[in-house]
């Protein structure tokens, strides 16, 4: 059970899930839950220990850390002691421009930290670090950095980097917390959506075999609400032939919520789900709703789940204020403009009777009996039959005309299903329609990170400031909202292409010259006349001080990319202000008629951009009747960034389709690794993309040629990502000289011109050169057998012996020896000639007086030591006559 499974076993599992092709992943996650389910008998509280881990997201009773990676590296800076202007501390600091990813992983910089400061771990259980994130979640400051401490001597660094993902709420697996819930059970995504509790669905849900087959509405459990699938008005005439008639309400401007009865005691959930019970009060005494709302329920309603939407209701003018207002419903306070009213539309339980399987015409026969209306408290939400698609049209066009957000269809026979939104409830709003709202072209000033690591998440956008000089180009942009919807997989990738090599971390709170933002504040920003242009949709701009403009936009949609705009012909502020004034902030421009039928449906639209012109020399291939030939690149997609000298672009494509490649001109997910030829500005944007391998033509042809296998050697690559660098390090020196192959004649020239490059001579003294050929040799090296011999030779000056004692020099210097003058106090050996007794004398009297042993040898010695690669005894080398 997860009491007895081990976090770092969990750990490793993780790593196996995360680096997993997209169709395996699934397979070792269920290989995780069957390991667990196999060793427990049951699965119970250490099962709510290990699912907790696996989605920390859905896990609602643990409070919120309020650990970010900003506090969490204070956090380690002190514990590790790390000085706060050294280059790890900084690491942590600036994780956003440490790594290569796009999306900037805290955790995996936390490891390469950690990795060389922490040693064995394994000692936590599953339920152990359980048991410490619950300690987390209730400790202030200096309590959580006690328990991470604590942790922290217990764990490895591939532990730490799966504890910092949960703690952070991401674990970057590839994987949805749906597909999770689904590995637990088949039916456990269905129960948490009902009662959003995980703790519920491990203890319910113990054997995969035993379905759930009745929906478990249970009365102070949040429940996930039934949604509303999007509908475009002049579609509506397929969805209303399902039905003799459908049900229309007016679309609510709040916050969907449900309130729990039970004999005088109340709680409120939000969509989320939270519980907001203790503001808007628990009984009839307490809160700033309750009092008001428990007057109004009837007398035999004893316990009821009611679905609606919370409203602000402004006392003065007796009217609903709008949710784009810097109010929240959640926390209004008793005696201020506005007072929470819930505006009820369903009803999910009465009397201890679960409604849900009811049909909604049911339901709402049952809801007249609940309540009596009382204006701003509780209130009926208006309904009216419709037949015809006419019908819903002027019920929208009179939605457009008093301001509302929109309508919302509801099948008469549908039956409540939570989290669902294909249950026969339908919404309708004027901006799903092409033409009926009024677009922007915004600029983009900077991005977020993006959770797949690939492409940034979301963009700040802004409108520009005019110039003060007439038609010169806007100096000063305000940010007035953030998108992250709209564009196709394609369109993102192609937008990231252009812009990504521009984008810079934003650092601080400080604020680039000319651009301007609020509370918004993004990762990365961008110089104006290197940023695109996006045109976007929105139902309506509301007020938010989150933005420069104190306004931004409510549901907005990326509709295009201006390619064909220049930058400075963004949406200005004067223009944005005349939008926000006119028919109060909404968008919607004019009736919905029956004739925009010929208008493009939003899903279908056709995006109108100018195609960029491409060089010959980027230009893909044809490779439409490109047959396969062979199979040496079967299974790999391959990027050609630019050909070379000997091969084009095209040409090099195409060879690689013929060995059963395949050939995209942007990199993705999927691709193997990027070839270039030429070192130009497409390469240099891929070095400051990081995180990718890039290799040469050379390798390419090589591969294609059948003269070398896939694998690569450091002098293939170009660029590595960190994953090719960490299995390169295991291979190969820093020089690129294998460990274990032998090296070629041109690998070694290639090495010894890299070790030519760096600045890396280190002199050693001779006692470290003799402690390093022990290590090295095992005692004495045979390639310096001289170590530590200070010798000075004694010439003849006759010509026959003048070569053999400048290759006696060279043969010791070679091994290791010094060549002396005769004054140096560290001489070790005199070296002369055999016969030569004049010199002899004059030597023997100079070294009468060394402080240290100082031999007399022939040239003899220097041979024979060479010869027999050891340092042999003077004493047989001595000059006969000493």
């Amino acid at each position: 059970m997860a009491g007895s499974l081990k976090f770092v076993h969990l750990c490793d599992l993780l790593e196996k899930i995360s680096h997993a092709p997209r169709d395996k992943k699934k397979k070792n996650l269920h290989t995780l839950i069957n390991f667990v389910r196999e060793n427990s008998g049951s699965l119970g509280h250490s099962f709510f220990s290990l699912a907790r881990l696996l989605c920390p997201n859905l896990d609602k009773e643990r409070k919120a850390y309020g650990i970010g990676e900003t506090v969490l590296a204070k956090i380690y800076i002190s514990i590790l002691c790390l000085p706060r202007d050294g280059v790890d501390a900084k690491k942590l600091t600036k994780y956003s421009s440490t790594t290569g990813s796009s999306a900037s992983d805290f955790a995996e910089v936390a490891y390469w930290v950690l990795k060389s400061r922490l040693r064995d771990g394994g000692k936590l259980t599953v339920e152990e670090v359980d048991a410490h994130l619950d300690k987390i979640a209730i400790a202030n400051k200096t309590a959580s950095e006690a328990v991470l401490t604590e942790i922290l001597l217990k764990m490895s660094a591939d532990e730490q980097k799966w504890f910092i993902r949960i703690l952070l709420k991401n674990l970057r697996l590839g994987l949805s917390e749906s597909s999770i819930l689904k590995a637990i059970h088949p039916d456990a995504k269905e129960l948490y959506d009902l009662c959003n509790s995980l703790r519920r669905v491990c203890e319910k849900l113990q054997d995969p075999s035993e379905r759930l087959h009745e929906m478990d509405i249970t009365l102070f459990l949040p429940c996930s609400p039934m949604l509303s699938e999007r509908c475009d008005v002049l579609k509506t005439e397929s969805i209303l032939n399902k039905a003799p008639f459908y049900y229309v309400e007016k679309k609510h401007d709040g916050e969907r919520f449900m309130i729990h009865i039970d004999n005088g005691s109340y709680r409120y959930f939000s969509r989320k789900p939270k519980d907001y019970s203790e503001g808007y009060g628990v009984s009839a005494m307490s809160g700033n709703l309750t009092p008001l709302l428990a007057k109004q329920i009837h007398a035999d309603v004893h316990t009821c789940i009611l679905d609606g939407e919370m409203m602000k209701w402004n006392t003065n003018l007796k009217s609903f204020g709008r949710i784009g207002k810097e109010v929240d419903v959640k926390r209004l306070t008793p005696g201020g403009a506005y007072r929470p009213c819930f505006c009820v539309f369903d009803i999910l339980m009465l009397n201890g009777n679960v409604l849900t399987n009811k049909p909604f015409q049911e339901r709402t026969e049952c809801l007249k009996k609940i309540f009596t209306p009382l204006e701003g408290v509780i209130m009926e939400t208006p309904q009216k039959c419709v037949k015809s698609s006419k019908e819903v049209e002027q019920c929208l066009n009179d939605a457009i005309d008093n301001q509302e957000e929109g309508l919302i269809l509801k099948h008469p026979f549908s039956v409540y299903k939570p989290s669902t939104r294909t249950g026969g409830w339908y919404k309708v709003k004027p901006e799903y329609t092409v033409g009926q709202t009024d677009d922007l072209d915004l600029i983009i000033m900077g991005a977020y990170h993006g959770d797949s690591g690939k492409y940034k998440s979301s963009y700040l956008l802004g409108v520009a400031v005019p110039n003060i000089h007439l038609g010169a180009e806007p100096l000063e942009f305000h940010s007035v909202g953030k998108v992250g919807s709209g564009l196709s997989y394609s369109e993102l990738q192609e937008l990231f292409q252009k812009i990504s090599p521009h984008f810079i971390p934003v650092q601080g709170g400080q604020m680039p010259s000319g651009l301007f933002w609020s509370r918004e504040r993004p990762d990365f920003w961008i110089q104006p006349c290197n940023s695109q242009i996006l045109q976007v949709k929105a139902s309506e701009i509301v007020e938010s001080k989150s933005y420069k403009t104190g306004y931004t936009l409510r549901h907005p949609v990326i509709q295009n990319i201006r390619y064909d705009k220049n930058w400075s012909e963004c949406c200005t502020i004067a223009e944005f202000e005349q939008l926000r004034l006119a028919n109060a902030g909404k968008l919607a421009i004019r009736h919905v008629s029956s004739s925009d039928s010929a208008l493009t449906s939003p899903n279908k639209r056709s995006r109108t951009k100018v195609a960029p012109l491409v060089g010959l020399d980027y230009r893909a291939a044809d490779l439409t009747n490109v047959a396969v030939k062979g199979s040496l690149l079967s299974g790999r997609e391959l990027c050609v960034h630019s050909g070379s000298e000997t091969i084009s672009k095209q040409d090099l494509e195409r060879r690689i389709c013929e060995q059963g490649g395949t050939v995209v001109q942007h990199r993705g997910p999927e691709t193997f690794c990027v070839v270039v030829g030429k070192k130009d500005f497409r390469f240099k944007n891929l070095l400051e993309q990081g995180n990718v391998d890039v290799v040469t033509v050379d390798w390419c042809l090589n591969v294609l040629n059948g003269e070398r296998s896939l694998e690569w050697t450091p002098q293939d690559l170009l660029a590595m990502s960190s994953k090719t660098r960490d299995d390169m390090n295991q291979k190969y020196d820093s020089f690129g000289d294998s460990y274990k192959k032998p090296i070629t004649v041109d690998e070694l020239q290639l090495s010894l011109e890299k070790v030519s490059q760096q600045d890396c001579e280190e002199t050693l003294l001779p006692s470290e050169m003799e402690e390093l050929d022990k290590e090295l040799f095992s005692g004495v090296n045979e390639f310096a057998i001289f170590r530590r011999c200070f010798a000075h030779f004694i010439s003849t000056r006759q010509d026959e012996f003048v070569f053999q004692e400048s290759i006696s020099k060279a043969m010791f210097r070679f091994q290791g020896g010094t060549v002396s003058d005769l004054g140096n106090p560290d001489l070790t050996h005199i070296v002369i000639h055999v016969n030569d007794d004049i010199n002899l004398s004059r030597v023997k009297k100079l070294i009468q007086n060394c402080t240290k042993k100082c031999d007399i040898v022939t040239f003899d010695w220097i041979d024979s030591c060479w010869l027999n690669r050891q340092r042999l005894n003077e004493a047989n080398f001595y000059p006969k006559s000493l």
